[in-house]
Order: C-alpha cells, then structure tokens, then sequence
C-alpha cells in the first residue's frame, strides 16, 4: 500500500481532532457533575477591629494583683454615661504609675465583648495629705 504525501499529514489532523473531542467531553462530563453538587461559597474572614473611646476621670483604687483599676469617669458621648466602674489594664506594668485621686486619661478599648484601658496617663498627681497649695 502505497501513501501519497498528503495522507499523512491527514492522519495526524484526524487523531488531533479525536483527541480535542475526547478531552472537551470529559471536561464537559466534570462541569455536569459539579453541577449536581452544591455549591459552598465560604466569605473571607473578617476580624472585628477594636473600637476605641476617650476617657477621663480619676483613679478610685488601683488592683495590681487583679491587674485592675477602679475610674470614675466622665461621660464618654456616643458610648456611656458618667460611672465608676473597673478596667482592665494593658499593659500592666501601667498600674505602677498611678496611686487613688490621680486624674487620668486613657483609651476604652472594645474587641470580642472585653473591655480595657490602653495608653493612659496622669494629667494631676493625687493632693497628698498634709501638703497645701
């Protein structure tokens, strides 16, 4: 059997072509079982950033074994009314620095439902006993 010159290059055109169909059908096959499945779209995590609010008051007490300190602080608007209550400090090598009748004023901050003070500072030492202005 004798083959022309052209005969072959249409085998090879003949082959490509079966194989490009074979590859599109089972490509095609893959998308329709996928189809059948559900699809699950998971959103990006999101992290609740922490808010912030400016407080001033004066320091009640000072807990360091609790890592506690105790403000009576003014009103902060959009957030809370004027009250004493008890903060978390960090960091509490913050503590160190503050003694009861301090004025202060520190951030609130909120993340996750905790509550704690950041970054405060003594804006008038507590009037010792006995001195006079």
């Amino acid at each position: 059997m004798k083959m022309r010159h052209g005969a072959p290059m249409l085998l090879v055109l003949f082959f490509l072509t079966m194989t490009m169909a074979a590859c599109n059908k089972s490509s095609s096959q893959n998308t329709n079982q996928n189809a059948d499945q559900p699809t699950v779209v998971v959103p990006p995590q999101v992290f609740p950033r922490a808010k912030r609010y400016h407080l001033k008051g004066k320091v009640v007490s000072v807990d360091k074994q609790s890592k506690m300190l105790n403000v009576d602080g003014e009103a902060i608007p959009n957030f809370m009314d004027a009250m004493t209550m008890p903060y978390e400090v960090k960091p509490e090598s913050e503590l160190d620095k503050l003694s009861p009748g301090d004025s202060i004023t520190a951030d609130v901050v909120l993340e996750n439902e905790k509550a704690w003070l950041e970054n405060i500072a003594v804006t008038a030492h507590a009037q010792k006993a006995g001195k006079s202005q």
